[in-house]
This record gives structure tokens, sequence and C-alpha cells, in this order.
């Protein structure tokens, strides 16, 4: 799904002096292609890793994406030396309502780096964008990403066990957080 209109891109990086949200530039897709081949990373996303072909579409799908309205493709980056440590981006279920997904980078894991990512993102997502309800799915088996979620200041709001290719169920929890709640 997808807004109504088109996104526009943030002029400039959200930053809290730890970490910065910021636009996906070509230099991050280094980055970005060696985290997307982690094993760790593949355990929880059903995305295939970035192959050649992706890597030279990249930058046309996340332009792509923001023109059409149905995702806002940014990148999670040091505060300091702007390196990219992971991705993030809202994925648009209509004009009032996103999904957040976002992946930290294996070196960068275990520092409080996702949920400074997602406090960034929900600000602007509820205040510039104008969304009312931020969602957060995560794999119930993905403790880190639970913990994500509520560090952030979302409730849990439902879950669904569905059966994988792999033959094993999965249970995806659902958390929402509203803007009144900003």
């Amino acid at each position: 799904m997808a807004r109504s209109t088109p996104i526009k891109p943030p002029a400039a990086p959200f930053v809290d002096g730890v970490v910065a949200v910021r636009v996906r530039h070509a230099a991050d897709l280094d980055a970005i292609a060696a985290a997307s081949h982690d094993p760790e990373t593949r355990r929880w996303l059903d995305d295939e890793p970035m192959d050649d072909e992706a890597r030279r579409t990249s930058m046309a799908r996340v332009e792509e994406a923001w023109r059409s309205g149905r995702a806002t493709p940014l990148v999670i980056a040091d505060a300091v030396t702007d390196e990219p440590v992971g991705i993030i981006n809202l994925q648009f279920r209509d004009d009032n309502v996103a999904t957040i997904a976002y992946s930290v980078f294996p070196g960068s894991r275990g520092r409080g780096i996702a949920p400074r990512a997602v406090q960034l993102l929900a600000a602007w997502a509820f205040g510039e964008v104008g969304l009312t309800q931020l969602l957060l799915e995560a794999d119930e088996a993905n403790l880190a990403s639970v913990r994500v979620a509520e560090k952030s200041g979302f409730q849990r709001i439902d879950s669904r066990t569905v059966t994988k290719p792999d033959g094993v169920p999965h249970t995806t929890v659902v958390f929402a957080r509203h803007r009144a709640e900003t």
C-alpha cells in the first residue's frame, strides 16, 4: 500500500547526538549489501541478500519508494562519523498509518541504536509527515526487536501465527503507538 501523495525526503538528518537518521546515499550500499548477507539478519528478514542486480537498481528503487509514497528508505548513521550502522524506514499502509522497519548492522548491535532511531523516526512521522499511528512488527522469538518496540513506547496490540515455508510456525507480534503518545 502507499500514501495518496509522495513523501518528501527530509532536508536534514534527525540527530540525537549518538545516531542520525538520514537519507540513503549510494555510498551506503557497500555496508547495506554486506549486512544483507549476515546470518542473524537473514534469520529475521524475508528479503533476499543484495546481489549485483539489486545494487545496480537500489538507488532507483529508493527514489521510487519516496516518489510513490510507498516507503521512506533511510539510513541509521553514527552521529559523529556519519558511517552507516543500520537501515530504517516507514512502510505506508495509508495516509495515516505506517509500519516502522529497521535493521542494525552486525558490528553495531547491542548499543541501543535501534530504539534511538525508532524514536527519531517516530517524531518525524507524527510531526512533519502527520501520521496518526505507527506499527512495529517483530517475530516473537526476536527478543531484541521486541525490546526495541517496548523501549520506544509501543504497546502490544496483536499477534498472528503463520507457518512459513520452513514448516515451522512463526508468531509475529504487532505493536502500535499513536500520535497522542509522543
